[in-house]
């Protein structure tokens, strides 16, 4: 990326800051895209990743702390936590640190272990003082030489010193054209910036700022004191303290690579691998060093085009890596495939609602029914040997949709909080276009493969079979949603509540096997939503907290015995003295199989309620079928809807 420059008043332009001597060794244009690739900074959020006790990799982007530093080899940076953001956005301190807060501890752990850590430059750090050449860029590995505690403000904080493990090479973030460090053997590694005892705790420590020497040890009557004095606001580092160095030290090895090489392990012949968890990580382009992360089914490609995330930073690659993706047996992602039980039995659990059980109504399906008075219900259509086995069945449908080109993609998340965030499984869209958390890419079912109608007309059945035992009139599905899960992908809670689509929701599992739970909104189960706003339309549902007290008052309010305002008023004042901070339990889990099929029918469902599923650790696939309602179809869009099965892909629920 070009150094950004301005106009000086003479007319002419000049550069805004100096630029950088290189290119990082690996960058990402969103951190969601480092947490792919780099197993040493997994961090979603926050500006340091830790784990197992221990610190791995530190990122410093647009607030790095009070008296921040960054030079060719050490940086200089507050240590993270116990601060929240103030109505500008800005990071303000509002505890004191303390040695045993959880990073603090990691960090300490890691320079005492000499563990080093890699550090991330982002493109909104103004410490460096120079343009970096992207908007995340990894430096290099640092060992942790220092870590004491300041005074900003009224709050004790912590900071930490780190040094380049690599004092050989020159730095790609220093000064275009500067000279190159000096040779090992020139160097000084024998001094150190003055040190002292304290008088008052004995605790000695380097004088770290040039105003003077003052006891850095928090506890301390005289911490963060020159003699009897506070320390002044203005303070700058002692220049022996920013020019001091480690000797090297050949034990001191880092325990990741910087830049992982992913592709050279990974055999693309293995089906064990193909779908593994390492398989839909990212990997470092070889071409132009940009972490990607992994958003096709069959494999990775560098280009920005391929997926639309607003305000992206364009960048064109050429590079890209599709695996051959071997057939995946139903053996190796179901361990008792051939000692499975013909018929399944259901489980109770006292902690999940039970279920109605019927075995004839859809034989040789089992039908579990999950009724929410007033809500909706969900009907568990429980799958066998012989269901599977059958012609154009489940176990054939597995193998088919591994075979066919059905332009599975991982694409951003809509309302993430971390921009770029990838959804954790794979997505296509047949029939009328869906979004749902995510814009996916839609298609015709004229352009669907044979698997997927056959599973629509599974659908189709279900969808029309559970509604109508039910006494509800049911609307045919007119689109499908094909998700394709790698081993540990799983949906988080989610509802499928868009005004788009009709009550009813069916969807068909293949592969393996998958636990799906159901709980009540936060809003609804407390009464409030996440910033204690009371909910105008509260409904009281049962199993909600404080349900009879909040059922006497809404009851109240009704029949007008209470006005709108002492209603309010006796709910803001009972909830602030009876918070509940928990979510709410899931009231209801289903073990779903191979060929098993779920269909959840009520808007009031979607409304009050969501659900999670959890597949286990290999390869699945799910298909869902939805009613589009016609108002919501751009017209354009209609033919894609459109669709006549032919009659072996009727299904007529055997």
């Amino acid at each position: 990326m070009p150094a950004k420059r301005k106009r000086a008043t003479s007319g002419a332009e000049v550069p805004l800051s100096p630029t950088v001597d290189g290119e990082p060794p690996a960058w990402a244009n969103f951190r969601s895209e480092l947490g792919d690739t780099l197993p040493w900074f997994r961090a979603v959020q926050g500006g340091a990743y830790h784990k197992d006790g221990l610190a791995w990799g530190v990122l410093v982007d647009r607030d790095s702390g009070e008296r921040s530093y960054i030079d060719e080899e050490v940086v200089i940076t507050r240590i993270g936590g116990s601060c929240s953001k103030n109505a500008n956005g800005d990071l303000v301190r509002v505890k004191d640190q303390e040695k045993k807060d959880l990073m603090v501890k990691c960090l300490l752990n890691s320079m005492e272990q000499n563990v080093p850590v890699g550090i991330i430059i982002g493109e909104h750090n103004t410490v460096l003082g120079k343009i970096v050449p992207h908007p995340y860029n990894v430096m290099d590995h640092f060992r942790i030489t220092n870590i004491w505690f300041e005074c900003i403000g009224k709050r004790k904080a912590a900071k930490v010193r780190y040094e380049k493990l690599d004092l050989q090479s020159k730095s790609w973030w220093a000064d275009k054209g500067s000279l190159p460090p000096p040779p090992l053997e020139e160097r000084d590694f024998t001094s150190r910036p003055n040190s002292a005892e304290c008088n008052a705790c004995s605790h000695r420590s380097f004088q770290v700022f040039h105003q003077g020497w003052m006891c850095l040890q928090p506890s301390c009557t005289r911490f963060f004191k020159i003699g009897a004095l506070a320390a002044p606001a203005n303070l700058t580092y002692h220049q022996k303290f920013l020019s001091y160095r480690m000797a090297p030290d050949p034990v001191i090895k880092p325990h990741h690579s910087l830049i992982p090489d992913l592709l050279s392990t990974f055999d693309e012949d293995d089906a064990s691998v193909a779908t593994s968890r390492v398989a839909w990580k990212g990997i470092v382009c070889p071409q132009c060093r940009k972490c990607i992360s992994r958003k096709f089914w069959r494999g990775w490609k560098c280009s920005d085009d391929s997926t639309d995330i607003s305000a992206q930073p364009q960048h064109s690659c050429t590079f890209e890596k599709m695996t051959r993706m071997p057939v995946v047996s139903l053996r190796s992602v179901i361990d008792t495939l051939e000692i499975a039980p013909q018929k399944r039995a259901f489980m109770p659990d006292d902690k999940f609602m039970t279920p109605e059980v019927d075995d004839n109504s859809l034989a040789p399906y089992r039908r579990l029914v999950y009724n929410i008075p007033g809500v909706g219900h969900i009907t568990h259509l429980v799958s066998n040997r012989d269901i599977n086995n059958h012609p154009n069945g489940p176990n054939t449908m597995f193998t088919q949709l591994q075979l066919a080109e059905l332009g599975l993609q991982r694409f951003p998340l809509s309302n993430a909080v971390v921009t770029g965030t990838l959804t954790a499984h794979f997505a296509v869209n047949y029939g009328n276009p869906y979004k749902y958390v995510a814009p996916v890419n839609s298609k015709g079912f004229d352009e669907a493969p044979g698997a997927v109608l056959h599973a629509l007309g599974r659908l189709q059945w279900a969808t029309e079979r559970a509604v109508h035992l039910a006494g509800h009139t049911s609307y045919p599905p007119n689109e499908m949603l094909v998700l394709g899960y790698f081993a540990n992908m799983k949906i988080g809670y989610h509802d499928d509540g868009e005004t788009s689509l009709g009550p009813t929701i069916a969807t068909l599992s293949l592969g393996a096997r998958s636990t799906m739970q159901i709980r009540m909104k936060s809003k609804y189960y407390k009464g409030q939503s996440s910033r204690n706003i009371l909910l105008e339309n509260d409904p009281v549902l049962p199993g909600c907290a404080f349900q009879l007290q909040r059922m006497a008052w809404k009851t109240e309010f009704e029949h007008g015995m209470i006005t709108q305002t002492k209603y309010n008023k006796c709910r803001n004042e009972f909830f602030k003295n009876n918070r509940t901070q928990c979510e709410a339990k899931p009231c209801i889990k289903l073990d779903i199989h191979h060929g098993d099929m779920i269909v959840m029918h009520g808007e009031s469902l979607q409304r009050y309620y969501e659900h999670e599923v959890v597949p286990e650790s290999k390869l699945r696939f799910a298909l869902t079928a939805r009613h589009i309602k016609a108002e919501h179809v751009d017209p354009k869009d209609a033919h894609k809807g459109e669709f006549t099965l032919a009659g072996h892909q009727i299904y007529n629920g055997i």
